[in-house]
């Protein structure tokens, strides 16, 4: 017999099937995962989201855009004939007079003032 003619034994390497459970938990793992990823980037999206209604371009909250610091009030005292509208228009400054307006009848209880009265103003 020659070299070459002799039988080849081979043994055979199968590789065996990952048992069903193995397959299981490392598919459950990788979707797990896959679903982490997916909920935290849902979240980091909204986070940034809100931050962009919640703030004004510059950066600050909205709810405390165009506050001024307080200052202590001021008064003045209520001549015959006075309003609160015309003391509105008198002492507004850069506010809007609606919105003075609004203030002014808040500080002081109503619309109605008296001659002698003092009048907070905002």
């Amino acid at each position: 017999m020659h070299i070459d003619d002799r039988p080849v034994h081979r043994p055979e390497h199968r590789r065996r099937a990952p048992s069903s459970a193995a397959v299981a938990a490392s598919t459950y793992r990788r979707r797990r995962a896959v679903a982490v990823a997916g909920i935290v980037s849902v979240l980091a999206a909204g986070g940034i989201a809100a931050h962009g209604v919640l703030s004004v371009p510059g950066g600050v909250p909205a709810s405390a855009a165009g506050v001024a610091p307080t200052s202590p009030r001021r008064a003045v005292v209520a001549h015959r004939g006075d309003t609160l509208w015309a003391l509105a228009r008198t002492h507004h400054g850069a506010v809007d007079v609606d919105r003075y307006l609004d203030e002014l009848i808040e500080l002081n209880g109503g619309t109605a003032i008296q001659a002698g009265q003092q009048v907070l103003l905002p």
